[in-house]
């Protein structure tokens, strides 16, 4: 199990199949299909206040003979404060 800081600019969290901490839930479904063997992010908070990240999942596709790497990455970018939800709102 990894660790990150608190003033630490970026950090990855991986989740693999078969793991006893940090495994993968499933489905019968994505079992029979789509099969997920691993699953690993990275989370980069830049200088700017924006936050970047890189995402792979690597995937048993059936009646397919390699892993097949479904990635995708963005940079995200803050609109606003945020406000608490009205049931939040009324717990205070």
């Amino acid at each position: 199990i990894g660790k990150a800081g608190p003033d630490a600019k970026s950090f990855e969290l991986v989740a693999r199949r078969g793991s006893e901490v940090n495994g993968i839930c499933s489905n019968p479904f994505l079992e029979y299909a789509f099969q997920t063997t691993e699953y690993r992010i990275r989370v980069t908070i830049n200088a700017d206040g924006t936050w970047s990240y890189e995402q792979d999942t690597i995937l048993l596709v059936r009646d397919r003979p390699e892993p097949f790497h479904h990635t995708d990455r963005n940079t995200l970018h803050k609109l606003g404060e945020p406000t608490p939800n009205p049931t939040a709102r009324a717990a205070s």
